[in-house]
C-alpha cells in the first residue's frame, strides 16, 4: 500500500477536486447508463450487471460495478427504470442511485425520446488504508466524511430501425463542498453525444457507433466501436478511445433471454506498463412485457 499512497499523494488534487463519470466500453449495449431517454425505447423489461477493472494489478485502481433495470409501460409510449451505481478509485469510494422516467412519440418508423433522472449521490473518502511514512497532514490521517448530493439529468433520443442519435446531461448539477474556508468542486457536469447505425451485409449485421463526452474546462473525448453480429448468436468488436485505447470485446447470446459480455482494453502511452490491461464483464436479461415492438432487431 505505500506505493499506492506516493500515486494518491500525487492523485489527490484530481480525486479531491474533481470527480469525473465513470465510462464503460460496453455501453453501446446498454445505453441507461448515459442517457435516460433509453429507457422503454425497446419496450421491454431489462435487467443488466457490469463491473469495470481498470488498470488491473494495480492497487486502489479505478473499478466501477452498476447494476441498471428499465421497462417499457402503457404499450411502450414511456419507459421507466433505475440505476444503481459503486465507483472506486484509491481512498475515493461513490455511491449512486438514480430513478429513471422517459416519454417516446412514435413517428411512422421511427421513435423520439425524452427522459429525466433523479437520485442521490454518496461521496467518500477513506484512508485508513494507506500507510504513510512522512506524512503527518491530521485531515488527511482522519480522512473525510461522506457527503450527500443530490442531482438529476436529461436526455434526448432518435432511432429508427438502423441508427439513432442521442444527446445527454446525466447529472446536471456540479457538486462543491465548503469547510468554511476553502470551496472545492467534486463534480463537474458532462456532456455525451452519441450516434451509431447498423447494416445488413450477406445478412451479416455490422455496427458503427460513436461517442463524444466533454466537460467543462475539459477537453473532448471520442469513443468509435465496430463489431459483427457473427451468426446472429455474438457481437464481436473492436474500440478505440481518443487514439490511445483500444480494445476488443464480445456479447453472447447465451440464450433467448440472457446475454453475456466481456471487453478487454489497453492503452497505447506509457500507462501501458504496470497493469495487466482494463477488463469488463457484464451479464443482462431480457423479458417481453408486450407484443409491441417498433423494432424487429436491437441493434443499439
Amino acid at each position: 500500500m505505500k506505493k499506492l499512497a506516493y500515486i494518491l499523494i500525487l492523485l489527490l488534487p484530481a480525486i479531491t477536486y474533481c470527480q469525473q463519470d465513470p465510462l464503460y466500453n460496453q455501453y453501446q449495449f446498454n445505453q441507461l447508463m448515459i442517457n435516460p431517454a433509453y429507457a422503454g425505447m425497446y419496450n421491454r423489461l431489462s435487467v443488466g450487471a457490469i463491473t469495470r477493472f481498470q488498470w488491473a494489478g494495480i492497487d486502489g485502481a479505478p473499478q466501477t460495478s452498476t447494476i441498471t433495470a428499465q421497462t417499457g409501460i402503457n404499450g411502450g409510449k414511456a419507459g421507466i427504470g433505475g440505476i444503481v451505481l459503486n465507483d472506486r478509485f484509491g481512498v475515493s469510494s461513490n455511491y449512486e442511485i438514480q430513478f429513471i422516467g422517459s416519454y417516446n412519440i412514435n413517428m411512422r418508423d421511427a421513435r423520439f425520446a425524452m427522459g429525466i433522472q433523479g437520485g442521490l449521490v454518496q461521496y467518500g473518502y477513506d484512508f485508513s488504508g494507506v500507510e504513510f511514512d512522512f506524512f503527518d497532514d491530521p485531515e488527511i490521517m482522519q480522512g473525510h466524511d461522506n457527503i450527500i448530493k443530490p442531482n438529476f439529468g436529461v436526455g434526448f433520443m432518435y432511432m429508427n430501425q438502423n441508427f439513432f442519435a442521442g444527446a445527454s446531461i446525466p447529472r446536471i448539477l456540479n457538486s462543491s463542498v465548503s469547510d468554511g474556508v476553502t470551496t472545492s468542486e467534486r463534480y463537474k457536469r458532462h456532456y455525451y453525444f452519441t450516434t451509431g447505425f447498423a447494416k445488413e451485409i450477406n445478412r451479416m449485421p455490422f455496427k458503427v457507433m460513436a461517442l463524444v463526452r466533454s466537460f467543462e474546462g475539459d477537453a473532448f473525448s471520442f469513443d468509435l466501436t465496430g463489431s459483427v453480429y457473427l451468426d446472429m448468436v455474438m457481437w464481436a468488436g473492436i474500440s478505440v478511445r481518443d487514439l490511445k485505447h483500444f480494445g476488443v470485446f464480445g456479447i453472447i447470446d447465451a440464450s433467448d433471454n440472457i446475454q453475456i459480455g466481456y471487453s478487454f482494453e489497453m492503452p497505447s502511452n506509457s500507462l501501458v506498463y504496470g497493469n495487466y490491461g482494463t477488463h469488463e464483464v457484464s451479464v443482462k436479461f431480457n423479458f417481453n412485457v408486450s407484443r409491441r415492438s417498433m423494432f424487429q432487431e436491437k441493434y443499439f
